[in-house]
């Protein structure tokens, strides 16, 4: 019975010690996918205007306005995700942006390679795109996390209404 209740116990410990850890996947999290499109932008707006021929050759609408609008999205959400400032905001943004790459960019190829539904989605589910649409959607609900600056300026706010004061 006590090798049970010592088990149970180093169990228990460990939970408590890997809850209180819980940020840190976030934090890994946010400043990857922050970095990979903020990173991922400032190429894509240096030239400009391949990325922009890129669009076209997708048959993007309006091409020379939508793909300066996506780097520029990219690169304020990214920096966005990297400080966890904006941060359901900013991956909402990015899981847009991730869902127009999934429906122009990789579903058209796929459906044409993989014609037969399961094919097709086992092949899109490996897909980067609808991976980190994913992720960001978790994030759009999860939020930044405590490591982030909307955790500070949340902190702010609660500490100023509970003093009566207003934060400058």
């Amino acid at each position: 019975m006590t090798t049970i209740s010592a088990i149970r116990g180093r169990c228990q410990q460990t939970t408590r010690r890997l809850h209180a850890l819980g940020w840190l996947p976030n934090l890994v999290l946010r400043v990857s996918i922050g970095f990979m499109f903020a990173s991922g932008a400032v190429g894509k707006l240096a030239d400009l205007a391949a990325f922009t021929r890129l669009f076209e050759q997708l048959g993007v609408p309006q091409a020379s306005w939508a793909a300066p609008v996506v780097a520029l999205i990219e690169l304020v959400g990214g920096l966005g995700l990297m400080a966890g400032a904006a941060t359901r905001l900013s991956a909402l943004a990015l899981a847009a942006i991730m869902i127009g790459a999934t429906l122009t960019a990789v579903a058209p190829p796929l459906h044409d390679k993989y014609p037969t539904t399961w094919d097709f989605l086992s092949n899109l589910f490996y897909s980067p795109e609808w991976l980190l649409a994913c992720l960001l959607a978790w994030l759009v609900c999860a939020g930044a996390g405590k490591a982030s600056v909307d955790a500070l300026v949340s902190r702010r706010i609660a500490t100023s209404q509970h003093t009566g004061h207003r934060s400058p």
